[in-house]
């Protein structure tokens, strides 16, 4: 059985050959060799003339990526004829259709399986009108609504429709026929709850790339530079370190920026090192970072967005952008009970997340592969 795969994500392409920096590498496409023989993926890629660093081959056995211009840039838009027909070639070579939304190509990808009856599985993983609105140029804003009502309009009827969340992308973007909500972070519980240090600085951590403004590390810059030199670091995890706000933070001698972290053993380390997770994103599906401090019994501030709600504390959340909560949030764990009690919280929530999944993900897809036949 074949299958295709079909997102908007950036591969890099190197030497004829795509690679990912860890979202989708041969090690995470792999999971849909679960459902089919053959995974062919479609997405957009960017052509270097180096190796590129920290990135993982998205290529191997029985996964081949075929990379194309974006729909909506200058090169996708004089070759959308050529786009679209290898999209329609691939999709009647195939038994099934992955498309992962909001995406331009999955859209697309929808559009014309649904011409041929083409079975048609949909991941929905975050809001487009928020990608969109909070990405901060002019044109993403104008556009944020257009995408936002062609996504609704795909699943309004789609058949199959796979929620990050449990209920946000649901009211967002509704589908009444066959969904599931289920995120796709799995994680292990590790260590005790977490005591608040008195004998030591205390680390606040973050996975983003501050050089994307979606991810709100401006904010929490702002933030953090209203609190105390001499109890807090911040430690950042992601980005190139050549943004201008990456170069302005490596002025800050209380500011770690590790850059990506692709060695599990090294981000399990940054992890239990860190006594206070923030995400201050203005947009998430629900985001893996913050499970995953929750694993580690780490209590998370995070911003009201997304499926955010349904994970973090209430009394932990603050509005997108606003820096003067951050701080008062950050002060009121200096209490040692609140401190434990954020703790626990972050222990009993990531306990939702571990293989009992997988087990009704799995389910849910084999009675769509069961479908087809």
């Amino acid at each position: 059985m074949k299958a295709l795969f079909v997102h908007d994500h950036i591969f890099i392409k190197y030497n004829n050959k795509y690679y990912s920096k860890g979202k989708f590498t041969y090690s995470v496409l792999s999971y849909y060799l679960k459902y089919c023989n053959n995974l062919t993926v479609i997405g957009r890629f960017k052509e270097v003339n180096d190796m590129p660093l920290d990135a993982g081959l998205s290529e191997g056995e029985n996964i081949k990526v075929i990379g194309v211009p974006g729909l909506l840039s200058k090169n996708g838009v004089l070759n959308r004829t050529v786009i679209k027909g290898v999209i329609k070639n691939e999709i009647a070579s195939s038994h099934f259709v992955i498309s992962r939304l909001p995406s331009e190509l999955g859209l697309l990808a929808n559009h014309l399986a649904n011409k041929i009856n083409k079975p048609i599985l949909n991941e929905m993983v975050a809001s487009p009108f928020d990608c969109l609105w909070y990405r901060g140029d002019l044109m993403a804003k104008l556009y944020a609504g257009i995408l936002s009502y062609k996504v609704k309009k795909c699943l309004k009827n789609a058949e199959n429709v796979i929620y990050v969340t449990e209920r946000y992308l649901q009211e967002k973007y509704p589908c009444t026929n066959n969904v599931i909500g289920i995120s796709d972070a799995r994680v292990n519980i590790s260590g005790n709850i977490k005591k608040l240090k008195k004998d030591s600085k205390l680390r606040i951590g973050i996975i983003g790339n501050p050089a994307i403004k979606l991810k709100g590390v401006e904010v929490l810059l702002r933030a953090f530079n209203k609190l105390s030199k001499e109890k807090y670091i911040l430690s950042i995890v992601g980005g190139s370190l050549d943004s201008t706000l990456e170069k302005e933070m490596s002025l800050n001698e209380n500011i770690e920026q590790k850059g990506i972290i692709s060695n599990r053993d090294i981000l399990n380390e940054w992890f239990l090192s860190v006594d206070i997770y923030i995400q201050p994103s203005y947009t998430e599906g629900l985001p893996r970072a913050v499970i995953e401090a929750m694993s580690f019994n780490i209590p998370v501030i995070g911003s009201d967005v997304g499926g955010m709600s349904e994970i973090v504390n209430e009394k932990n959340l603050f509005k997108a952008g606003d820096y003067k909560s951050i701080v008062n949030k950050v002060l009121d764990l200096n209490d040692g009970n609140n401190y434990i009690s954020s703790s626990q919280y972050s222990h009993c929530i990531s306990k939702k997340f571990t293989g009992d999944l997988d087990t009704r993900k799995e389910a849910y897809i084999q009675s769509f592969i069961n479908s087809i036949y």
